[in-house]
């Protein structure tokens, strides 16, 4: 009786562990022909919606302000995109100089793409920056979603465009 109690607890143990877990990961692939919404075969204009700390508790970025009065262009023949910067600075009440860098990368073997964000500013000699790499999430004719994390439910620094 106790071999039967044995058995039944081993193979309960092996179920529960063996089980394969719900994935909640988002397998995110795009196209060249994707990237039309984006740049609109020649140029289009974006600005930012919101910019998030963590998008999957609706916790707005310190710096959301900045970002929400600026434009952004994106080219279909480069992966430089222009920013043309609001009256909002992100770090220095009145700076000195003021820039954003923003690079559009497409992986075509793997459907991935990325944004590459650099903004700075300076006020007289002292000098701040913040750098970060977001990945596409969403896309559509009016909305990107770029962002980390792998599913809308833990998304964490997260860029809302939308297309002007």
């Amino acid at each position: 009786m106790k071999k039967i109690y044995v058995f039944l607890y081993i193979f309960t143990t092996l179920l529960l562990f063996n089980c394969s877990k719900e994935n909640n990961e988002i397998d995110f692939k795009y196209t060249a022909a994707d990237l039309k919404k984006i740049n609109d075969d020649s140029s289009k204009t974006w600005t930012v919606n919101q910019f998030y700390l963590n998008f999957a508790n609706d916790v707005l970025s310190e710096f959301n302000d900045c970002y929400v009065d600026d434009t952004f262009t994106f080219y279909h023949d480069k992966e430089q995109v222009e920013a043309t910067l609001g009256n909002t600075s992100c770090f220095y009440q009145n700076p000195t100089e003021q820039y954003a860098t923003f690079t559009l990368n497409f992986y075509e073997e793997t459907g991935k793409i990325f944004l590459n964000v650099s903004r700075g500013e300076s006020l007289e000699n002292n000098f701040k920056t913040r750098l970060f790499i977001l990945q596409l999430k969403e896309l559509s004719e009016t909305k990107m979603i770029f962002a980390t994390g792998d599913a809308p439910n833990n998304y964490g620094k997260t860029i809302v465009f939308t297309a002007n």
